[in-house]
């Protein structure tokens, strides 16, 4: 070989290459000169100039024996790696014609000592191997397979570690519903659930300082590697972990109701009949979503009172707000659904939000309405309350989602890019919600609302002061309601009532409440009521049917029993005759009168109208209407009370002992 025309300073060092006729040998790197003797002047040649030659195939590129060295010591490693540079560049010159060479051991082992131990160098050949390289060879399967040992950018080897890093520093297991958990071994043992956003920053965090050492940083695991990681944990939970009930800020155990505070300690407050205390390891397991604040730190000089400052409640209807704080603590029962309604002006949303503070704080305490079904139960599976704030109208297929929501329900629906797979949200939720009109209608929501009327406010306070105010009082009235929880649970079992409405479990806490308060028994059920025969009377005057058989009835003498009694079809005659002009939504056959008089029985039962629709027969359906006795349920006839928790009477000195427990 001509030494002219290749030079010292780009010369392989200590490598014999043979290049066969006809072809271009590719040289890419400068290399040191061996000796000062070897610094012959000549023509340079840049790094990655193609050189034309007549040379032949390479046959052999070996390192230099001791004897070969001319002066000095050299560095084993790098006369390794300066062999390996020669090898790659052989292979590139070669694979046009035999792309084979690319999936020899040589190659392979050659590209992975280089990227290992000079990666500059390696970025160079591998811009050369992208241009050399036949069109049907694919760079990333090169790179795949001539990744050095422990490379970080294996997606294989990542997810390996990461599962093993969590196996090592975490339980697995899974709630009845399928969703899989990691609760840490170390304090504060947190639990977060395997598909949440939470769980991918504390894998990523960790993953990061596990791979850490004192002279560099530590890895980042690519999101390829993240997912992988993370259906083998969901295996792992499903198949070999334990079966445990997960909770959301509110849980049942034994005898005792714990609350997840939601602070960075994971505390929880343990509540039961004989007083309450903060705890630091719940024998229950909560998870929080990433929009979970933390409730204040309870004070235990408790003082309810502060709420009505901050919270525009009119004082008949504050025992009902009070027993719906304290039952959405109760994660066993149905919930009521709490409706404010009032003109602008009336600080709905401030009171929504503040009430929200009081049982499960949030990034984003008020909703807007959900576009769809799943929208609201997939809201409802990451948020212990349901708040929807400034609704206009609930449609009928929501309202029929929010009832299932309060008593305990369920929505299913395909799972994302799948035909055979079903995804299911299962939640019983508090709900919260507000606006200008009254907003349910529907018969079957109606028995589970509590509706509240707000005032327009006559003075109005600025929105830092109330915030400061609030959060100064905050710890107060958690700690008062915590205090009047324990006597409520105290009193509970004494609570008897002959006749429960629909809502029997808010019914029983409600009267507990006030008994414990110090009031008669059946004050708080004839308030309850007094509030459901008003919801009735709202939900009447939604129907344009229902209006037009009270007309009748009105119509009919007092003394007759017997309103109408024919088929259907003659009923929607004569209804027609007491129908609102302006009403358009009016059945227009006898079976879509039917639906509309079925769906308000009840309430019409509760003003004294009672409809039996009968089978079909030769002339149709045959309709009875007839005047009853409205039902008079427990403790009805007492009035309401304008003050039903005196001030004197909340607990706000309760002694909290921690050997009571």
């Amino acid at each position: 070989m001509d030494s002219a025309t290749y030079p010292a300073e780009t010369a392989l060092m200590g490598a014999d290459v043979n290049v066969g006729e006809r072809q271009k040998g590719v040289l890419l790197r400068p290399e040191k000169a061996g000796s000062p003797a070897d610094a012959a002047p000549a023509k340079k040649s840049s790094p990655g100039e193609l050189l034309s030659n007549d040379v032949h195939q390479v046959h052999n590129v070996h390192t230099p024996a001791d004897g070969d060295i001319l002066s000095g010591a050299t560095d084993p490693v790098e006369d390794e790696t300066a062999a390996a540079v020669g090898e790659v560049e052989a292979a590139i010159g070669a694979c046009a014609d035999d792309p084979g060479v690319l999936a020899g051991d040589a190659f392979i082992e050659a590209v992975r000592l280089v990227r290992e131990h000079d990666p500059a160098e390696w970025l160079r050949l591998r811009v050369a191997l992208r241009k050399a390289k036949p069109s049907g060879v694919l760079l990333d399967e090169i790179d795949k397979a001539t990744r050095p040992a422990g490379d970080g950018d294996d997606e294989t080897s990542t997810a390996d570690e990461l599962v093993a890093l969590v196996r090592e520093r975490a339980e697995l297991w899974h709630a009845d519903d399928g969703a899989c958990f990691a609760t840490l071994k170390e304090p504060p043992r947190q639990t977060l659930r395997l598909d949440t956003k939470a769980f991918v920053e504390w894998l990523g965090y960790a993953y990061y300082t596990a791979t850490a050492t004192e002279k560099k940083p530590g890895r980042a695991a690519s999101d390829a590697a993240m997912k992988t990681a993370r259906n083998v944990l969901v295996g792992i939970a499903t198949n070999e972990g334990a079966e445990h009930p997960a909770y959301l800020r509110a849980a049942k155990h034994g005898d005792t109701y714990y609350i997840d505070i939601g602070s960075d300690d994971w505390t929880a407050i343990e509540v039961n009949a004989r007083g309450w205390r903060v705890i630091d390891n719940p024998p229950v397991r909560f998870w929080r979503a990433s929009t979970t604040r933390p409730l204040p730190m309870p004070a235990l000089t408790g003082d309810i009172l502060p709420l009505w400052k901050c919270a525009n409640i009119p004082e008949p209807d504050r025992p009902l707000v009070l027993a719906y704080l304290l039952e959405a603590w109760r994660p066993e029962t149905p919930f009521p659904i709490l409706e404010l309604v009032g003109q602008q002006g009336s600080a709905k949303s401030t009171t929504q939000s503040r009430l929200r503070d009081c049982i499960d704080p949030n990034a984003i305490n008020l909703r807007a309405a959900p576009k769809s079904t799943e929208d609201l139960f997939v809201s409802a599976g990451a948020n212990w309350c349901c708040s929807l704030n400034n609704l206009s109208r609930i449609s009928p297929a929501t309202q029929d989602a929010l009832c299932n929501l309060a008593t305990g329900g369920g929505f299913a629906g395909r799972t994302l890019y799948t035909n055979a797979d079903e995804t299911v949200f299962e939640a019983k939720r508090p709900v919260m919600l507000n606006g200008i009109v009254p907003l349910v209608t529907a018969q079957d929501l109606t028995d589970r609302v509590i509706h509240v009327e707000l005032p327009v406010l006559d003075a109005y306070v600025s929105e830092t002061e109330l915030d400061a105010a609030f959060e100064r009082d905050a710890p107060a009235i958690l700690g008062g309601l915590l205090d009047l929880f324990v006597a409520t649970l105290a009193t509970l079992p004494t609570v008897t009532l002959p006749r429960p409405p629909r809502m029997a479990d808010f019914a029983h806490l409600g009267e507990a409440m006030c008994r414990a308060l110090g009031e008669p028994d059946g004050v708080f059920l004839a308030t309850y009521q007094a509030n459901r025969r008003e919801s009735v009377a709202r939900n009447l005057e939604a129907s344009p049917v229902a209006m037009a058989v009270r007309a009748l009835a009105d119509a009919t003498p007092t003394t007759t029993k017997l309103i109408f009694s024919d088929t259907m079809k003659r009923l929607l005659d004569a209804l027609g005759n007491h129908r609102e002009p302006s009403v358009d939504a009016w059945p227009k056959s006898p079976r879509g009168l039917g639906d509309a008089l079925r769906r308000q029985l009840p309430a019409l039962a509760q003003i004294g109208i009672d409809v039996e629709i009968t089978a079909p027969g030769r002339e149709g359906v045959t309709v009875n209407i007839r005047r009853i006795e409205a039902p008079r349920e427990h403790c009805e006839h007492r009035e309401r009370r304008s003050e039903v928790i005196p001030p004197e009477k909340i607990f706000s000195h309760m002694q909290h002992d921690a050997e009571a427990f």
